[in-house]
């Protein structure tokens, strides 16, 4: 498992546009793949999970890769965002 430290402010809120990048790139891998923030859990393989939080508090999250790809997963989605580390 990965867990990497995030600042999606500069991305948020979600767009349709948005969520459906980060969907689509999050689909590509086999590995669990979700942001996680003070006890919500989104699916990154979700548009619709993705929209249906309009805005993380503060744009921090945690992604989380558990999975057989979850190295490349990691740096696919870190790419996907813009490479925003907290």
């Amino acid at each position: 498992m990965i867990r990497t430290e995030l600042d999606l402010q500069p991305i948020m809120p979600f767009t349709r546009v948005t969520a459906a990048r980060l969907a689509a790139a999050a689909s590509r891998f086999d590995s669990r793949l979700t942001l996680e923030c003070e006890g919500l859990v989104l699916n990154m393989k979700s548009m619709l999970g993705l929209l249906s939080q309009a805005k993380l508090p503060e744009g921090r999250a945690t992604l989380v890769a558990d999975g057989p790809d979850e190295l490349i997963a990691t740096q696919a989605l870190l790419s996907a965002v813009g490479d925003h580390r907290a």
